[in-house]
């Protein structure tokens, strides 16, 4: 504490009991007192003014930094700003580009897929048009081998890969067809039938027979061989000899029937080719489903045996029954009708393209 504010603290009765002597020279500790005070009150100003400058500068050094700092801070922050808003432009722009991509090929896909559904249904529709015409024709191939050609057996294979066809395809629209083919392929099969091969060979086996038999006059080898064993070993006399040469030239005869001459043996060779020419027609005929001809031609083949052929013959005997045996079969049996399948196919077709 200095000593002005000792003097204030003072009472003012102490200072009026001390003398004149003490008063002086207090007045000039007082003096000096207050001017070393007032120097030291100077440079506590001084020093307090230093450290409030220097307090000031630092501050508005701070001040400054932190200005700095802060515009820094927020040249930082808008810059991150401006990469985040092209960031995420360029995200948008990335998404904008993705989707417009995938719609793209979305597109693209969908356009295959319509375009690939086409083709398959195209297709779809040319093999199902197409098995419908193979069945068409095949139906109509049928009718015609046994209208025709009365051909059972090509009708049957034919209607029987017609419902192959049919049960491949699996379209329900064409199951009628497929069932009324099934009712023709019955009636077929219940078509009593002859054995056509074996009734050829029956004919062939005729026909080799015709060289066998004997024509009218002529003796067959048995009779031959009887006439040669009856011969005397040696001739008794010269008058028995001449006796059966004799008796073999008068003859008994009936003149109420004509007479068959006998035949030269270049006659004989063309009536026996004429004979398997016959039968041979009897066999195209029996191919081509002709009965008339069949009957007629196996008729006129056994009036010639009968007219020109020894019947008495075994070979001939044979050759007759055979023939009329083959004679009673008939190569033409009623044919069933089996147009309904091809009728109804038509319908359903018709009924499409309508």
């Amino acid at each position: 504490m200095d000593n002005k504010e000792l003097d204030n603290i003072l009472p003012e009765e102490a200072l009026d009991d001390a003398g004149p002597a003490d008063a002086d020279a207090e007045k000039k500790d007082s003096a000096s007192k207050s001017k070393s005070g007032s120097a030291l009150a100077v440079l506590a100003i001084l020093f307090s003014l230093g450290a409030l400058a220097a307090s000031g500068y630092l501050y508005m050094q701070q001040k400054n930094r932190s200005q700095h700092t802060a515009s820094s801070f927020n040249n930082l922050e808008s810059s991150l700003q401006g990469i985040r808003t092209e960031l995420e432009n360029n995200q948008q722009l990335a998404q904008q580009n993705q989707e417009r991509q995938y719609s793209g090929i979305k597109s693209e896909i969908q356009s295959i897929k319509k375009s690939t559904a086409q083709r398959n249904s195209e297709t779809e529709n040319t093999q199902q048009t197409w098995s419908v015409e193979e069945v068409h024709h095949l139906l109509q191939l049928a009718v015609d081998q046994l209208s025709l050609a009365a051909n059972i057996d090509g009708a049957l294979a034919a209607l029987e890969i017609a419902d192959r066809r049919i049960a491949a395809s699996v379209d329900p629209e064409l199951q009628p067809v497929r069932q009324q083919i099934a009712v023709d392929i019955a009636s077929l099969r219940q078509v009593e039938r002859i054995d056509l091969a074996g009734t050829i060979h029956r004919l062939s086996a005729v026909e080799k027979s015709i060289d066998h038999i004997p024509t009218v006059g002529q003796r067959t080898a048995s009779e031959q061989t009887t006439t040669i064993a009856s011969l005397p070993a040696e001739a008794d006399s010269v008058w028995q000899q001449i006796g059966q040469d004799l008796s073999g030239l008068i003859k008994i005869r009936r003149i109420d029937q004509p007479e068959v001459p006998l035949l030269p043996p270049e006659q004989a060779f063309f009536l026996r080719e004429n004979t398997k020419a016959l039968l041979m027609t009897a066999r195209i005929a029996l191919l081509r489903n002709d009965n008339e001809s069949y009957k007629n031609t196996l008729q006129q083949t056994q009036q010639w045996l009968n007219k020109y052929f020894n019947i008495e013959s075994q070979n001939a005997k044979w050759a007759l029954d055979e023939l009329e045996k083959l004679a009673e079969l008939n190569p033409t049996p009623q044919l069933p009708d089996i147009t309904g399948s091809l009728s109804q196919l038509q319908a359903i077709t018709e009924g499409k393209q309508r």
